[in-house]
């Protein structure tokens, strides 16, 4: 069967020569979204893998032998896992020692972008009253910024001890959902 007449020209009305169209252009999407695909994996492994989700801390045991007088706390930098927003977002912290506020400051335009997550507070060191033989509770409490106020309860929370010798660390302090702000301060401290 022929498919052309005498003249050699085609038989088949235009809408026949459709469906194999359809199907280049159908191959040419499934192409472009795989490599579309492909590069938002790529951009996926490159960033930073987010830290696995821990557990209150333990009370310490408390020290023997520990240092006597005050010592000074200090926030060394501020680890952004996730700033709760899209672009940047203004968070304001407060510290405190056994219930006791220590420092209260606004970081402004905190990042989750890799290479640019990591804060310096320009803070001054906060003086904790010396804490004997026992360990003291640290808390930070956290608060995103927005255009209108600044809420009264915290959206993220942390909690660590401080060691009668001084030794403190690091403080996980986030939301109920990670996503809405996740950080990890790093203290030091000096007498």
């Amino acid at each position: 069967m022929n498919d052309q007449n005498a003249d050699g020209q085609n038989r088949k009305p235009w809408y026949a020569h459709l469906p194999a169209k359809l199907a280049a252009v159908v191959v040419f999407l499934v192409a472009v979204t795989t490599l579309v695909g492909n590069v938002f994996e790529l951009v996926d492994e490159r960033a930073p893998p987010a830290a696995p989700e821990l557990a209150k801390p333990a009370q310490p045991p408390a020290e023997e032998a520990a240092p006597v007088g005050p010592l000074d706390l200090h926030l060394d930098r501020i680890v952004v896992q996730h700033d709760g927003s899209p672009g940047t977002t203004d968070w304001r912290f407060s510290i405190e020692v056994d219930g006791e506020p220590m420092l209260a400051f606004q970081q402004e335009a905190l990042d989750d972008t890799g290479g640019r997550n990591v804060a310096v507070p320009a803070e001054p060191a906060a003086r904790v009253r010396d804490v004997g033989d026992r360990n003291a509770r640290v808390v930070v409490k956290g608060w995103r910024g927005s255009w209108f106020k600044f809420g009264s309860a915290p959206d993220a929370t942390g909690e660590g001890w401080l060691t009668p010798s001084g030794g403190i660390g690091t403080i996980r302090v986030a939301a109920e959902d990670a996503e809405s702000g996740a950080f990890v301060f790093h203290f030091s401290t000096a007498r």
